[in-house]
């Protein structure tokens, strides 16, 4: 029988990270099946990630087998909770409570400093924008920036801003030179679309779903969770 607990191995996570960098969120979610997440992401020095696909694609790295999106959840009773008791950091984990939150860039400044040469790059980003607040998360990631309307869209990092346009893409403001030379880029610091690879077209094996949990069936047919 399914159960979160069964992701044990932290490596299985970290290759699921790694996966997702170099594939890029869309094609990343696409070719695991998943939906974009909305209020539980797993939060590293590198990005934001959508943490029930890292759960599901992870689970199948230690096992091979694939949870379908539909078997399990993604909030703090499933597989966000789940990463968090792994170690993980969970951005929306936590009670908005925990959150500082500020009317002003300059207050949240001061709760979460920025590299000092990043501070203008920062203010010049946001000038284009119309946000009524930001907040400081519990674990100090990041700056959020909230528009009048809606959640968070932007999220500023010591080096970078990975941010989500009107029509909802991902989107990520580079800080610094070093940023954008490390994300593969030979230009000067500046607004880049996510890193994406062309897309690779993977001949479909038709998949079996086991009749008692419901999990995707490995190849020799015998589920290892019934």
């Amino acid at each position: 029988m399914f159960s979160y607990t069964h992701l044990t191995d932290r490596s299985a996570v970290d290759r699921a990270l790694e996966e997702f960098d170099r594939l890029g969120r869309a094609t990343f979610l696409q070719a695991h099946g998943f939906d974009e997440d909305r209020d539980y992401f797993l939060v590293t020095e590198s990005g934001r990630y959508d943490s029930k696909a890292i759960f599901g694609v992870a689970f199948h790295n230690q096992f091979g087998v694939k949870p379908g999106p539909d078997v399990f959840s993604g909030g703090r009773t499933g597989a966000a909770g789940r990463l968090a008791e792994l170690g993980y950091m969970i951005e929306g984990i936590d009670d908005r409570k925990a959150r500082q939150t500020f009317l002003t860039f300059d207050e949240a400044l001061e709760a979460r400093p920025l590299p000092l040469g990043n501070v203008d790059a920062a203010r010049r980003f946001l000038s284009r924008r119309d946000d009524a607040e930001f907040y400081v998360p519990a674990s100090g990631a990041y700056i959020a920036a909230v528009p009048r309307k809606g959640n968070a869209t932007a999220f500023i990092h010591s080096d970078y801003i990975s941010w989500r346009t009107s029509k909802g893409e991902a989107e990520l403001t580079a800080l610094t030179v070093a940023r954008a030379r490390a994300a593969g880029s030979s230009r000067v610091a500046g607004t880049t679309r996510a890193p994406r690879t062309p897309r690779v077209v993977v001949p479909e094996r038709v998949e079996s779903i086991c009749p008692t949990c419901t999990m995707v069936l490995p190849v020799s047919g015998e589920c290892e969770f019934c």
